[in-house]
């Protein structure tokens, strides 16, 4: 008897809490307590969070437009380089060094000289008038299409004063193993020159050779300045 009238209160509990769900608006009375629920779409919030991202996503994401509408980008490492090499095996060595290191921080070497190209790279010689000659026409060349442009080799060296060389980079013949910091601050906009002979470069650089088979190894820097006619001893 005690079980029946515990179960008659319980049913009339639920009976009134059922009738009091009824008097509330906007709200029903589920069918079944097990009954699965479907919670409702959130599509306009949803389409209002974003991924957080790094500042070097961000950064490479949305790159710059430079000053005549052109998108360029700013993040090192992933523009592409043309280089040029005119001279002897000391010079051949020294771009091969250059176009190592450039390498191995992502940038791309070319020789290939179109609209690709995002720096113009060029290794002088200054022992003859006709290379030097052929060398100053390609950096006037190079000029006109807008791109930043960098010079190295004797030519630069020698004659830094040049009226060719004004707001270029310059990479000396004895800081070619800082190449990479004279091809970034170019790419930004700004002219270094780096003509100092009180450092030499590492013979363990990192390198691309311009042939697989040959290994260039300098085994001496300058000379002893005994000839009169050449004017490399003033670079080298």
């Amino acid at each position: 008897g005690e079980t029946a009238s515990q179960s008659s209160v319980v049913k009339t509990m639920v009976g009134d809490i059922e009738d009091l769900l009824e008097t509330i608006p906007h709200l029903e009375t589920p069918a079944s307590s097990t009954r699965s629920v479907t919670p409702p779409r959130r599509s306009r919030i949803q389409s209002e969070v974003y991924a957080k991202q790094s500042t070097s996503c961000r950064v490479k994401d949305r790159p710059q437009t430079s000053s005549k509408g052109e998108t360029a980008s700013v993040v090192p490492g992933t523009q592409v380089i043309f280089m040029r090499t005119q001279g002897c095996s000391h010079n051949v060595s020294d771009s091969e060094y250059m176009a190592g290191l450039l390498a191995s921080y992502g940038y791309t070497i070319t020789e290939n000289w179109d609209d690709s190209v995002d720096l113009y790279l060029f290794n002088s010689c200054t022992v003859k008038g006709p290379s030097q000659d052929s060398f100053l026409n390609m950096v006037s060349k190079a000029r006109e299409s807008g791109k930043p442009v960098v010079v190295a080799g004797c030519v630069p060296q020698g004659q830094p004063d040049r009226s060719e060389f004004s707001n270029l980079s310059v990479v000396g013949v004895q800081q070619i193993h800082r190449v990479v910091e004279v091809v970034e601050e170019s790419l930004k906009g700004n002219n270094v020159r780096l003509l100092g002979q009180r450092v030499r470069p590492k013979l363990d650089l990192p390198k691309i050779r311009r042939n697989p088979l040959v290994e260039i190894v300098p085994i001496s820097t300058g000379c002893l300045n005994h000839c009169s006619y050449c004017k490399t001893k003033h670079a080298r």
